[in-house]
């Protein structure tokens, strides 16, 4: 009893794909002995860690020093233009960019942002930093059809996303804190997503963030570390999808899903 779960130890391609988490300061307190230790032990991550903190300083002071430069007013343009954008109420930047006749034919699965949502964030950190590990998948795409299959207590069922360039590439098993979990990962025309899924029975899967109506189903939507994370329930099963995509894409691809579904 209080025996703490034994972690892997940081190797160099994790420390390297996350050496910005480590320089922002992003890291939570595990994550940051492991990453010291790794670099204790290590000349050459200590080297590349040293060399992209000093390039990120040299850029601040270069930024520091431009900023008592007038920008061009071309520039300016197109920034006020963007921060423009920004202030737009969230619906609207999801909304925008599709079109009258894809709203009119989707006018039951419309999307309403309701207030935020107090839940448990330790549970979507922990899908961000095991999706951020990007561990090796256990079985490919090909295979995946009853895979899972007297693997786990519940049987997963992954939705259907679709979209340009989206495409199943890989499944895993793994764990969200306490919850055996099943997760897949997608390749996107920019980027990759993560689902996590797992069986909640007891409802004890209360994710923060915003509230976010689509149709009748609720997504809530939290953004950490640089990840968006959209989670949502069907009856016992949680699913969460963390994702380096923006808000807006990441909406419409949490869309397509629940259009198939019929939700």
């Amino acid at each position: 009893m209080g025996n703490e779960p034994v972690t892997a130890a940081m190797d160099c391609a994790e420390l390297t794909r996350s050496i910005d988490a480590l320089l922002d300061g992003e890291f939570d307190a595990r994550e940051q002995v492991e990453a010291e230790a790794h670099l204790a032990g290590c000349g050459e991550c200590r080297t590349m860690a040293d060399r992209q903190a000093r390039a990120r300083n040299a850029l601040r002071a270069r930024l520091r020093a431009a900023a008592h430069t007038p920008a061009p007013a071309a520039l300016r343009a197109r920034l006020e233009q963007a921060l423009a954008r920004e202030r737009r109420p969230l619906w609207r930047r999801v909304l925008s960019p599709v079109p009258v006749a894809t709203l009119a034919a989707c006018a039951a699965g419309a999307l309403v942002v309701l207030a935020s949502h107090s839940g448990n964030e330790a549970l979507v950190e922990e899908a961000i930093r095991v999706h951020h590990r990007a561990l090796p998948l256990e079985v490919d795409a090909s295979a995946m059809p009853g895979w899972f299959a007297g693997k786990l207590d519940f049987h997963p069922a992954p939705p259907h996303f679709r979209g340009d360039g989206v495409k199943m590439e890989g499944a895993r098993l793994s764990n969200l804190r306490e919850w055996p979990a099943a997760y897949i990962r997608y390749q996107l025309p920019r980027g990759e997503a993560g689902l996590f899924i797992v069986d909640d029975p007891k409802g004890r899967f209360d994710a923060p963030g915003r509230e976010v109506h689509i149709g009748p189903q609720v997504i809530r939507v939290v953004n950490a570390r640089g990840y968006n994370v959209a989670v949502w329930r069907d009856q016992e099963i949680v699913y969460s999808l963390v994702s380096d995509l923006g808000e807006d894409a990441l909406f419409q691809l949490v869309r397509t899903a629940q259009a198939e579904s019929g939700r």
